[in-house]
């Protein structure tokens, strides 16, 4: 048994400990009555843009609420977890009014939304009526707040931005022509990236910055083609690659690409949104992708991965296909929520806090171990691992080939592992 899990077994027992000493005295007769419910509110974007991780993560509150709540059968506590989820469609306007219809529902702390775009949009109001935000996917800088209610248990996308310029130089590219996503994460995201790239001498091209789901990924694909040309011209072939930021439509973006005289001649290269997407292993996408070597980095470790595969085969069942690393975060953050309730009982926002922040940073998930969170309540530390479509004789897979850990803000990536 690894480390981080031997951790977090002992402190639950200690969680468990203390909270069942506490409640011993309130326990009544079993029966429905006798159930203390947890109640967790869920954001998720099951429908729309970003849908594929919606899915994930609900496949992953499902099994995690299930191992939850055995968890405290098998300690006798009347402890149970219960989750609301509503879906966003990945639209702000629609975020703000499901976590209203979640606060009315009894839910003060809530998991998603799943773009930094809602998160913008809910901050406010979830500061204002005392819910706690805990988001697994949204990842723009800006929302990087100090004393807000609004927790990250994943890193900015600094961290991304330096790993991606890192990857790019490391593969020998000198010249990129990014394509992105315009919204906040898109456009910070790609802003970071490129800058990134450009501080370590690469040349950026202008690119083109595209609104999703407005049938326009036709004259996207003839401009990026037209800078291609001029990028080839100047680096070589072998040095250019297509940088992109995108989230579900990015099959659509690649499909238009296909038929243009030089993008499907150079390197693709793209972000945690497109990671481990199916649309890109199926069809005209996925051979574009595996001719262009198209690689992107997801939030993922491999080791802890590899080390919980009962977990992860579980919602595989449920999702019928692999979790990304985004879903798996969701999944230990439930943990982190339940044992956080536990302790804290009926807690006000401000002792809720404090209990949540404590259970993050000592015991963490099942899954990736003790979350270490800075000042603005964002994860501190990141591992990517670059996933890259290949061909498995007449279909296509993601396969990882290399991961980068990155111990703190601004830290060189440092190579820990290499895929076969």
């Amino acid at each position: 048994m690894r480390v981080s899990t031997v951790i977090f077994v002992s402190l639950l027992l200690a969680v468990a400990v203390f909270a069942g000493g506490c409640m011993e005295s309130e326990r009544i007769p079993e029966g429905p009555e006798s159930v203390s419910e947890i109640v967790v509110g869920a954001l998720l974007p099951l429908t729309g843009d970003y849908a594929g991780g919606g899915e994930a993560s609900r496949a992953a509150l499902d099994v995690a609420a299930g191992d939850i709540n055995d968890y405290f059968a098998s300690i006798g506590s009347n402890h149970r977890v219960r989750i609301i989820i509503e879906d966003t469609k990945a639209d702000p306007a629609i975020a703000l009014e499901k976590l209203q219809a979640l606060e009315k529902q009894g839910a003060r702390i809530v998991i998603g939304p799943g773009t930094s775009a809602e998160l913008e949009v809910i901050r406010m109001y979830a500061d204002e009526h005392g819910i706690l935000i805990i988001s697994t996917m949204s990842t723009a800088p800006s929302l990087a707040i100090a004393g807000d209610n609004i927790y990250r248990f994943v890193p900015p996308d600094t961290y991304q931005a330096d790993v991606m310029a890192y990857y790019l130089k490391e593969q020998g590219i000198t010249a990129v022509i990014p394509v992105w996503r315009g919204d906040v994460w898109g456009d910070e995201l790609e802003r970071l990236t490129t800058a990134a790239f450009a501080r370590g001498g690469g040349k950026v091209f202008d690119g083109a910055r595209y609104t999703p789901d407005q049938g326009e990924y036709d004259t996207i694909a003839a401009d990026l083609d037209l800078q291609a040309a001029r990028a080839i011209a100047e680096h070589g072939r072998e040095r250019v690659a297509v940088y992109m930021v995108s989230l579900d439509e990015a099959d659509r973006i690649m499909d238009a690409a296909s038929t243009t005289q030089n993008l499907p001649g150079i390197r693709w290269y793209g972000c945690d949104g497109s990671a481990l997407l199916d649309v890109l292993v199926m069809g005209r996408p996925a051979r574009f992708a595996e001719q262009t070597g198209f690689t992107c980095p997801a939030l993922w470790r491999q080791e802890n991965v590899a080390s919980n595969t009962a977990t992860v085969k579980k919602i595989r069942e449920i999702l019928w296909r692999h979790p990304d690393g985004y879903s798996l975060v969701t999944y230990d953050t439930l943990w982190i929520i339940a044992m956080a309730r536990a302790d804290a009982g009926a807690a006000d926002t401000a002792m809720l806090k404090t209990t949540l922040e404590r259970t993050a940073g000592e015991s963490g998930g099942p899954i990736f171990g003790p979350m270490r969170l800075n000042n603005a309540g964002d994860l501190s530390s990141a591992h990517y691992t670059f996933w890259m479509v290949g061909a498995d004789g007449n279909t296509y897979r993601w396969v990882p080939i290399v991961q980068y850990g990155i111990p703190s803000a601004g830290a060189t990536p440092e190579l820990e592992w290499v895929g076969i």
